[in-house]
């Protein structure tokens, strides 16, 4: 009788446990969208059917994707609770667009909208509001921010910029400015959101900077932290449809070595990890600059033509090699030097020596594209606003792999190849097992 007992205890004892297994694995819930137009196009009849979501889990990096439906309801029937990105996507064809609008465009009108949103059970339905942006005859082409081996490569010295011709005309390279956009690199989980100087999704609130005193200073603007410009009269760097120009941080033949201005030999171990841009078209050169120690290993080639410096927070054209980047081009009439700066959210006094960030107004931009971490869970908050690029991009290696990030192709017309430009980084982008400057690679 006593062993009967026992036994019995013991499988009373299992199936508690068992039970308890089962209470303390995480049930899946189900997530809704709701698909908006902002309040300037929401009376026009645009459809809301067959936007794509990708909801991105930021703990693991497993991509959910689903359709809205003619309503513009979105449902994940089944996802694991947590923090996810979401981004949508919208297109709809220019002789729609036409039909419904009374306004005639040439090019299909795509609408992105994204949220950053910690999805729990009892969340209620989730607001997306859609907006389109401006589509540039300038788009970034290729972006070589993880740089090479820091052990056998060139480490970041290699970085380079690739800027491409997307119409059907020439286009003049002079006072094209290229601006690194300045934000809250932590990542989202690090970030004290209800610190004031914070929104909710871990990014800068500029609402709160001081002496801001310009309405929706999160979503109409972006803040320069870095400015380049090309320089020329007017016509002297013409660049041909289907064309590109490349901006090094240094136009060296990476895969040989150089000697430094600081009299240090620059070498590589493996050259096949790095690339040659002595061809470049224009090179980021900061011996010259004002005010600024430039690295040793920043050498200007007389061959190559360097663009102008106007602002930077750093030694050289240096690009986050772990993704914390954001790249914007444009051009504007005025110099953009005049535009008002302001001092990060979590500035409490200005002094001499705080770093004032130019406000620029997100209607100058031509292209612009967000560079994530290659591991979701590292990620920082987007510092773009959606009409400007609502998704982000990132190579699948990360730092120091010698990959890069390049635009796709959307199509061929009489052998020149139109890019993908849908202001949407995710959907717009793919990468390069090893960055390529010779501007005949495409995706």
């Amino acid at each position: 009788m006593k062993k009967h007992l026992l036994v019995l205890a013991a499988c009373l004892l299992s199936l508690a446990a068992c039970k308890k297994d089962r209470l303390d694995e995480v049930q899946p819930i189900q997530a809704t969208f709701q698909l908006n137009y902002t309040t300037a196009v929401k009376d026009l009849g645009l459809p809301l059917a067959n936007a794509e979501i990708k909801l991105t889990n930021k703990l693991d990096g497993k991509v959910n994707t689903a359709k809205s439906n003619a309503n513009g309801v979105v449902v994940f029937e089944s996802i694991t609770p947590g923090n996810y990105s979401a981004v949508a996507s919208l297109t709809i064809s220019a002789a729609d667009y036409s039909n419904l609008t009374g306004t005639v465009v040439a090019q299909d009108i795509v609408f992105n909208a994204s949220l950053e949103a910690n999805i729990v059970a009892g969340a209620g339905t989730m607001q997306l509001t859609l907006q389109s942006g401006k589509l540039g005859d300038w788009v970034i082409k290729q972006v070589y921010y993880g740089g090479s081996s820091s052990s056998n490569g060139a480490l970041f010295r290699d970085q380079f910029l690739e800027i491409y011709n997307n119409s059907t005309e020439v286009l003049y390279a002079d006072s094209l400015y290229i601006a690194l956009i300045y934000g809250k690199n932590t990542k989202v989980s690090g970030v004290d959101v209800t610190q004031p100087a914070f929104q909710s999704n871990g990014q800068y609130n500029w609402t709160n900077s001081i002496n801001m005193n310009v309405p929706n200073a999160n979503t109409d603007y972006i803040y320069i932290k870095s400015l380049l410009m090309i320089p020329g009269t007017g016509k002297k760097y013409p660049v041909q449809p289907g064309s590109s120009i490349i901006i090094a941080q240094n136009a060296l033949n990476h895969k040989a070595s150089y000697t430094g201005s600081d009299g240090k030999a620059y070498a590589v171990k493996q050259p096949e990890l790095t690339i040659d841009l002595s061809g470049a078209d224009f090179e980021t050169y900061y011996g010259d600059v004002p005010g600024v120690n430039p690295l040793g290993s920043d050498v200007d080639n007389p061959l190559v033509a360097n663009v102008k410096v106007l602002m930077t927070d750093d030694r050289d054209m240096i690009l986050n090699n772990n993704g914390y980047e954001g790249i914007a081009i444009f051009k504007m009439k005025t110099d953009p030097m005049n535009l008002p700066g302001f001092a990060a959210p979590d500035t409490k006094t200005i002094t001499s020596a705080t770093i004032l960030y130019k406000q620029l107004p997100i209607g100058q931009v031509l292209d612009a594209v967000d560079i994530a971490h290659t591991t979701p869970a590292s990620r920082a908050a987007k510092r773009m606003p959606d009409p400007i690029d609502a998704g982000f991009t990132f190579t699948q290696g990360g730092a120091y792999s010698s990959q890069s990030v390049i635009r796709k192709t959307s199509k061929t017309v009489n052998g020149r190849r139109i890019l993908k430009d849908t202001n949407n980084s995710t959907n717009d982008f793919d990468y390069l097992t090893i960055a390529d400057p010779t501007k005949t690679v495409f995706k």
